[in-house]
């Protein structure tokens, strides 16, 4: 049996260049041409005057995607590759930047990775592959980096600021033991008992912590309680997390409850992203609005009565009416999963007239007056039903305890019944349908083949970051196969490449781009 004969111990006279080690049609050339058509100028103001020289902001978003698109995540393992790997060796222009210097710049400049993703949006559409025949909308929970066993109440919070203020350093310095001190911790009496422990154990670890850093960790931990405790008053939850304040409980596809995000993409026909963002509402029905503005601005003008379909936690009247007047052809079916009986609000009847709703017994429902809905956050109509005290469908009809139905009307009621009856029509079902394979295939390819099902960085602005990287890499890799099938060519190396980016007007005029 023959082997191919290797060149294990033979020197290279002449080194090749990293580009010829690269084959034509890697993606890398792709991320290499969207980067360098971006505008840096302003970079040249915050690195300009004395100092050490900065690495190029450019060297850093290519590694920081191309990264992403190889599942490599981590700075340290972006700093490994820019050493060791051809391709990232290439994309850092030979350089090899520390990864503190890789995570700082992720962190520091959220504004540059979003124009990125945004220009992904402008290739795409200089190219003619953007397919707006119909549009998804969709959300998804994603995993924060932080510890659901980590998190604290208002009151634990408010305590443990009181004692890190007061008594954190008094306690720290005393020699008696610190079971012994923490029992005489002033207003720990005041807390519950299972908060007692907690606060107890948060004591120890800070005591300890200060004793090995000084005064530092002090001001890190104060500050840190501070934080926690503004999100906590905004956080319809009443445990909130140390570790990452902004994050909420949600519960999974799994019906798991967890410390998450809700993450949101609008995708065209083909699966490929237009917006992207990230929230902290546990659900979609405020997402609408944001979603559908951001395509408007990344693409442009929309055609008149263009399809547009989203989820059914999106169906809310105020956002129906937004379609409307949009001129968007709105889908967007009512959540079923709740049982629905023969006495549910949808079989009662308005009678427009007389401003009444009869029931399925023939009993009327009189106007009662307007009201606002805290839970709801709306101002509603409110009816009341007559005849209900004896009614043999009394039970089953409603559950408060004086045995009277109450009917609440939401603005743009007329609007929500509309869209019910839309949603029930062959055509609308088969339009629907469209989301299978549009934008739940994006959401997967995200989580299993970016490695995007828990976030590395912490906070609001951080994990959109992270995503909006995501989503670059997601329409990246949808550029090259929707160019591969139409049977045109990628970016290619050298000079083809400098051409292939000129001709579709990625590199602007001033950047002056040889080729």
């Amino acid at each position: 049996m023959a082997y191919i004969q290797s060149y294990k111990d033979q020197a290279w006279l002449l080194p090749p260049s990293i580009e010829d080690l690269i084959p034509e049609d890697h993606i890398c050339f792709l991320v290499e041409s969207l980067v360098d058509s971006m505008d840096f100028r302003v970079f040249d103001l915050k690195y300009g005057g004395a100092g050490h020289p900065a690495y190029h902001p450019k060297v850093l978003l290519k590694i920081l995607v191309m990264g992403v698109i190889d599942r490599v995540r981590s700075s340290r393992r972006l700093a490994k590759n820019a050493r060791e790997n051809v391709v990232y060796m290439y994309l850092s222009e030979k350089l090899a930047p520390d990864f503190r210097t890789i995570s700082d710049f992720r962190k520091d400049n959220p504004g540059t990775v979003k124009e990125a993703f945004r220009h992904t949006v402008t290739l795409g559409k200089q190219e003619g592959l953007l397919d707006l025949s119909h549009l998804s909308t969709d959300g998804s929970k994603v995993r924060a980096n932080a510890s659901n066993r980590r998190v604290l109440t208002k009151e634990e919070l408010e305590f443990l600021l009181r004692f890190v203020d007061e008594e954190l350093e008094e306690w720290a310095q005393q020699d008696a033991s610190e079971d012994k001190a923490f029992g005489e911790l002033r207003g720990l009496d005041q807390l519950p008992g299972k908060s007692k422990k907690t606060v107890h154990k948060a004591a120890q670890y800070y005591i300890k912590k200060l004793k090995e850093r000084g005064s530092v960790f002090k001001e890190e931990l104060k500050g840190k309680l501070e934080h926690a405790q503004e999100e906590s008053e905004e956080s319809v939850s009443r445990q909130t997390s140390t570790t990452d304040p902004e994050s909420r409980f949600m519960k999974n596809n799994k019906g798991k409850i967890e410390l998450s995000y809700n993450a949101q993409i609008t995708v065209d026909n083909k699966g490929f992203i237009l917006s992207s963002d990230v929230c902290r509402n546990a659900t979609d029905t405020e997402q609408l609005q944001p979603q559908v503005l951001q395509v408007e601005e990344n693409v442009g003008p929309l055609p008149e009565g263009i399809p547009w379909s989203f989820d059914a936690g999106y169906f809310e009247s105020t956002n129906i009416k937004f379609l409307a007047d949009k001129k968007i052809d709105g889908h967007i079916p009512e959540n079923e999963k709740r049982r629905v009986n023969s006495y549910d609000k949808k079989h009662f009847i308005y009678d427009e007239e007389k401003n009444e709703y009869i029931c399925p017994e023939k009993k009327r429902l009189r106007f009662l007056g307007e009201r606002f809905d805290k839970q709801k956050n709306k101002t509603v109509r409110v009816y009341k039903g007559e005849g209900c005290i004896g009614c043999k469908a009394q039970s089953e009809c409603t559950r408060r305890e004086d045995g009277i139905r109450y009917i609440k009307d939401f603005p743009y009621e007329a609007q929500r019944n509309a869209m019910r009856a839309k949603m029930k029509t062959r055509k609308a079902k088969e339009l629907y349908a469209l989301r299978l394979r549009t934008v739940e295939p994006v959401f997967g390819d995200i989580k299993e083949n970016k490695g995007l099902r828990s976030f590395l960085t912490r906070g609001i602005e951080m994990v959109r970051t992270e995503f909006n990287l995501a989503c670059i890499a997601s329409n990246l890799r949808k550029v090259k196969e929707l160019l591969k099938e139409n049977n045109r060519n990628a970016p290619l190396k050298g000079r083809a490449r400098r051409k292939y980016a000129n001709k579709i007007g990625m590199v602007p005029e001033w950047q002056g781009c040889p080729v």
